[in-house]
């Protein structure tokens, strides 16, 4: 079921119908108008009040239905009297009529409708006596544009993503009269369509039940757009699929709820909601039911807006296929049965039939790999709605409402990638061979130093299964490869390589996010279990903060600390000389005493860093994290976009704290999202879509940054600077300074411990003026080391960020990819080579697996 903060536009419209009708009988009443419908309801409970004897208690509020006939009479006398109308009021009204129309205009086909003539009349009778200037003459706009000004509102808020822009009216009941006493009675008006003229109206009522409409504007609204910012290269793939799916969610859960309702309101009756719904506006249209079997449509061309409403076309092909589906038996496909799919054809210029025939051949030859899930067992990395809903159609073979809607929007998003149908599996082959050699970089580098004791085995096992992933389904085919073994390649037409992915943009783009959220938080582990990128980040503060070096730059460190915070890396704000940073590294690493590396200490125990003392490195991507259990640690009931208010109520917070200039509120749309969840608590499904979206192109980079290629650089820095300062290492702390190579990065306490010795020594020999420190040699030489090795290594993380992200400014800005678009595309490919290497590259170019 859907969480209770999440509000459809049909509870808008009910709700914004419900307050303008309150608004309007009170207001009625202060002008000395009570309806007799409603003195008599008064009456019925003033005698069940004095029968019951409920001495000075308050009473629940009175329930009154008025029609749009009532409304009209209440109008007419707020019209008459000598109050003005707040223009809020009329901007509800409006709002509510949009929403209406938004609704029946499909199944009455742009035909009138008397509730919406009757409320449109109601405004035209208050629109006179909305609120005025206090000085005649004074100069304001014409009453055709504040009339568009109201239509602008509406439209406004009809379009879910724009709302974000728009503050909501303030209730403004009794703003325009004084309230008198026989008024203060609680009323709550309910406006019912029940006139004789209105009948016409009422085969509609059973399409507003809640869900129905919310499933069109999760259809056409949100997936469209979605991807056809994903087709432009403005969101990643890994974002359109996650909040792709997430809309499905919470469609699915509507589907329940609508579902429920008809078979509540319709028992008995055999047939299922889109058929009911369909042969409803076909009745009400007055239009033949018969088929147009000459174009090859399965209905009636002339109803096409309501067969896709319902999604009639899925359906029919849905259930086509579950008439050849037998058990114990794989389906394939013949191609060019149907015909021949041309990606470069424009759909627009399609005509119904050649449109549904389309969908017919990209479906149905699609269908048989869903097929292949329980025939052959297989387990995905992880799943989307669509395969699930499919996979289960494939064992069922039910067709229902929540199986249409997800196969249209299977069909939706093809559509709109129809141009680069392979964009999504090229994204997640490239990415597939950047991780894949992230990781046999990290293996080849295992191979250098014994197994540390503090790195647990589970940790390589993961990486291990990271590869193996990318292995199987991403270089090789998994898919092909089990119909090679079942010997079913040589029925029917043998697929090609990677079907299901190639078509199947949202399961691209959530295992995508399955690899890469594992990446990190393996990548994380590892970094705070060595704890030597940490370690480094102290080195490297101390560097820059020594007279020779204060000009050194680590656009990759720079872009480490911005992920985890000053704070947590440096245990509170950046050091600002050897004594301080020595102190805050050994709170860091649980260091207790100097007195370990003390050149009088050889008999003691040296520092054994076991990965447990470091600070533990954690996401610091919010919004991204919340859907780890669902897409990587496996499915649960609360995870995903329904855990979402935990963010909102973190935002909420912090809003608090940000400016209160509406200038700044209305600039920023996560303000708008954060007051309206801390006053009401309550926000629109698309609204939440619309925030998810934003938060994950925030996030991407954070995501995507490599923590085993960091991991990597500083142990060849460390080694580089050991190699070099080896036989001062020794003067000071014997040969027995470091037990192995696993233990290197505790050479970055050792230059602490000496150039805090080096400082003492200065300033006792009265050295430095100005309080000035003076610099220490052995700082300065591995300065020296950092600046060599980081003119060709010190930007390489940041550099696949931007090779790799879409949102490419918040990590790091680089001058040099700043100069124009041309030598951005020549950069990005010389970049991306460095990236996937030459073997990496020429597979992606080619398709052929590394050997």
């Amino acid at each position: 079921m859907l969480p209770e903060f999440l509000q459809s536009s049909y509870s808008r419209y009910k709700a914004d119908t419900n307050t303008f009708a309150t608004w309007l009988l009170e207001t009625a009443n202060q002008c000395g108008y009570r309806p007799p419908a409603l003195s008599a309801t008064i009456s019925t409970a003033e005698k069940g009040k004095r029968k019951g004897k409920n001495h000075g208690l308050a009473a629940d509020p009175l329930h009154y239905s008025a029609t749009t006939k009532d409304l009209q009479k209440l109008a007419e006398v707020v019209a008459s009297s000598a109050g003005t109308v707040p223009k809020s009021v009329l901007t509800i009204a409006k709002r509510a009529i949009k929403l209406r129309k938004a609704v029946t205009s499909w199944f009455l086909g742009q035909a009138s409708c008397s509730f919406h003539h009757r409320a449109e009349q109601i405004c035209e009778t208050l629109e006179w006596k909305t609120n005025q200037p206090a000085k005649p003459d004074a100069k304001q706009p014409s009453p055709t544009s504040e009339a568009q000004s109201d239509e602008a509102d509406a439209d406004r808020f009809l379009n879910k993503f724009a709302v974000l822009t728009v503050e909501e009216p303030q209730d403004t009941a009794g703003e325009t009269q004084p309230t008198s006493a026989e008024s203060k009675k609680v009323v709550k008006v309910t406006v019912v369509e029940e006139d004789d003229d209105e009948a016409g109206d009422s085969y509609l009522n059973p399409l507003l039940i809640p869900g129905l409409e919310q499933y069109a504007n999760i259809h056409f609204h949100d997936h469209s757009m979605t991807w056809s910012e994903y087709r432009d290269q403005k969101i990643d793939l890994m974002n359109a699929a996650v909040v792709t799916d997430s809309a499905l969610q919470l469609a699915r859960d509507l589907a329940q709820d609508v579902e429920a309702d008809w078979r509540t309101s319709l028992a008995g009756k055999r047939d299922d909601v889109q058929n009911i719904v369909f042969n409803l506006a076909v009745y009400t249209r007055g239009i033949s039911a018969s088929p147009s079997i000459e174009i090859g449509l399965p209905y009636n061309k002339n109803m096409a807006d309501i067969a896709d409403w319902c999604y009639v076309p899925t359906k029919v092909l849905l259930e086509s296929f579950a008439d050849v589906l037998q058990d114990n038996h794989q389906p394939v496909f013949k191609k060019g049965y149907f015909g021949t799919y041309n990606p470069k054809a424009n759909r627009e210029r399609m005509s119904v039939g050649q449109k549904f025939n389309e969908d017919k051949i990209i479906l149905l030859s699609i269908l048989p790999e869903f097929c292949m899930f329980d025939t052959f067992k297989i387990q995905m990395p992880t799943e989307d709605a669509i395969t699930r809903g499919l996979s289960e159609f494939a064992k069922t073979k039910r067709v229902t409402l929540w199986l249409c809607f997800v196969s249209q929007i299977f069909l939706d998003v093809h559509h709109i990638m129809r141009h680069s149908t392979l964009g999504a599996f090229g994204d997640l082959r490239m990415s597939g061979l950047r991780i894949q050699k992230t990781i046999d970089d990290y293996l080849q580098l295992s191979r250098t130093h014994p197994q540390p004791k503090f790195w647990p085995k589970e940790g390589d096992e993961e990486i291990q299964y990271i590869a193996s992933t990318v292995k199987s389904w991403i270089i090789r085919d998994l898919f092909l490869d089990i119909r090679v073994r079942s010997k079913l390649d040589g029925i029917g037409s043998q697929p090609e390589k990677h079907a299901l992915f190639s078509q199947h943009a949202i399961l691209c783009g959530l295992i995508l996010f399955n690899l890469n959220m594992r990446m990190q938080l393996v990548g994380q582990q590892l970094v705070t279990q060595w704890y030597d990128v940490q370690q480094l980040a102290f080195l490297h503060n101390l560097v820059i903060h020594s007279p020779t070096h204060r000009d050194l730059r680590w656009p990759d460190m720079d872009a480490f600390i911005k992920i985890h915070g000053e704070s947590h890396i440096f245990v509170g704000s950046r050091p600002k000389n050897a004594n301080e940073s020595l102190n805050r590294l050994e709170l860091a690493t649980g260091i207790s005493s100097a007195a370990n590396f003390a050149r009088d200490s050889r008999s003691k125990k040296f520092h054994k860093p076991d990965g447990k003392n470091p600070r533990v490195l954690k996401p610091t991507t919010a919004v991204a994290n919340l859907f780890f259990a669902q897409y990587v640690g496996g499915p649960e009931e609360d995870a995903g976009i329904l855990n979402i208010d935990r963010i909102l109520d973190e935002l909420s917070q912090k809003s608090k704290l940000e400016s209160s200039s509406k200038e700044v509120q209305r600039a920023n749309p996560e303000l708008i999202i954060a007051q309206k969840w801390s006053n009401a608590h309550n926000i629109d499904t698309l609204q939440v879509l619309a925030f998810l979206k934003t938060k994950l192109f925030e996030e991407e980079p954070i995501l995507l940054y490599n923590y085993f290629g960091m991991h990597k650089r500083s142990i060849e820095l460390l080694r580089l600077i050991r190699d070099k300062e080896h036989q001062k290492f020794v003067q000071y702390f014997t040969s027995a300074y470091m037990l192995d190579e696993s233990f290197i990065s505790n050479i970055v306490i050792l230059i602490h411990h000496v150039a805090q010795g080096s400082a003492q020594n200065a300033r006792a020999m009265g050295l430095g003026s100005g309080g000035a420190e003076v610099g220490s040699r052995i700082v300065t030489s591995a300065g020296d080391v950092m600046r060599e090795y980081l003119k060709k290594n010190g930007d390489v993380a940041c550099k696949e960020l931007r090779v790799f992200c879409k949102n490419k400014k918040p990590i790091q800005d680089d001058v040099a990819y700043d100069k124009g678009k041309s030598d951005k595309l020549v950069y990005s490919w010389l970049s991306l080579e460095d990236v996937l290497g030459p073997q990496g590259m020429a597979s992606f170019m080619t398709g052929i697996p590394i050997a």
